[in-house]
């Protein structure tokens, strides 16, 4: 069957409304992700500070845990931690934020392999070698059984000036002699400002 002139048309494509519909869906989609979508590029940052502490935690362990003797005596020294080591390298001041740290303007402090020449950071076996957010530093204090560190990890992960604070805690076991250590961590990191 033939179809005439007069026949209706069917109409092809959306109306205004539909049109209308869809952008208020979408905006809608966008009020809700884009901030979840930002959250979790901050919260995708702090993995590094828990991987980069679990390093320097067992690199504590190891040291604390291995024999070492004096040298020219040999007698057995009491198990401790290595020594305190400052924040490397210095994020504060926005430095790995488009400043003196960050030579491309990513907001990552570049890499500089003279920064972890230090004993503390050797002893750790302890560097990094990729472009990071965060800046380490290891305090350590006592022997044997007093002894104890905290590891920390501290970023600006947006350049705010408002800083993120990781830290791993270790201690030395009750009961420790020269002869036989051994460390407790805690159990869990502690977070300040975490996704700041």
């Amino acid at each position: 069957m033939r179809e005439g002139r007069n026949s209706p048309k069917v109409p092809f494509g959306f109306t205004l409304i539909e049109l209308m519909i869809v952008v208020a869906i979408l905006a809608i989609l966008a009020v809700v992700a884009v901030p979840a979508f930002v959250k979790f590029m901050r919260r995708a940052k702090t993995a590094e500070a828990i991987d980069q502490l679990d390093k320097v935690s067992k690199g504590a362990i190891t040291y604390y845990t291995r024999g070492r003797i004096a040298p020219a005596t040999g007698a057995a020294l009491k198990c401790q931690f290595p020594a305190t080591q400052g924040l490397t390298p210095d994020i504060t001041g926005k430095k790995c934020c488009g400043g003196t740290a960050d030579g491309d303007g990513d907001d990552r402090c570049d890499v500089n392999a003279s920064l972890w020449n230090d004993t503390t950071w050797a002893t750790l076996s302890f560097e990094m070698r990729d472009q990071h957010y965060f800046g380490y530093s290891f305090q350590s204090s006592g022997v044997l059984a007093a002894a104890k560190f905290t590891a920390t990890a501290q970023a600006d992960l947006d350049c705010d000036g408002i800083i993120s604070t990781f830290e791993r805690y270790g201690y030395g076991v009750t009961g420790a002699t020269t002869t036989e250590c051994d460390v407790s961590l805690s159990s869990a990191y502690f977070k300040d400002n975490e996704t700041e």
